[in-house]
């Protein structure tokens, strides 16, 4: 089983944002990377995060939580089911006060 993971921040944006932002962010590593291992690694997150955004419901994640509308602050994490289809999880909440 894929044990690649995203751990993603929610409160500035929403998932969906969040998501695309990453995305750029781990394409930008990859392509200035120059150690095998770490180039393999991002690799596979900027597959795992190309299938997650390709293939969810946005709508319906946002309206979902809070969380993954953006609206309070939190993190999600981003993995393979045994299907190797992409799913999230949230993880935690920030007590902003």
């Amino acid at each position: 089983m894929d044990e690649t993971i995203i751990t993603l921040y929610t409160g500035d944006h929403c998932i969906e944002t969040s998501a695309k932002n990453e995305f750029k962010s781990l394409t930008e590593k990859l392509l200035t990377c120059d150690d095998e291992k770490e180039c393999e690694v991002l690799g596979e997150k900027l597959e795992l995060l190309r299938n997650f955004l390709e293939n969810s419901n946005f709508n319906a994640l946002r309206s979902s939580d809070e969380r993954l509308a953006g609206i309070i602050p939190g993190y999600c994490i981003i993995y393979r089911d045994q299907k190797g289809n992409a799913k999230i999880k949230l993880i935690e909440t920030i007590k902003t006060r």
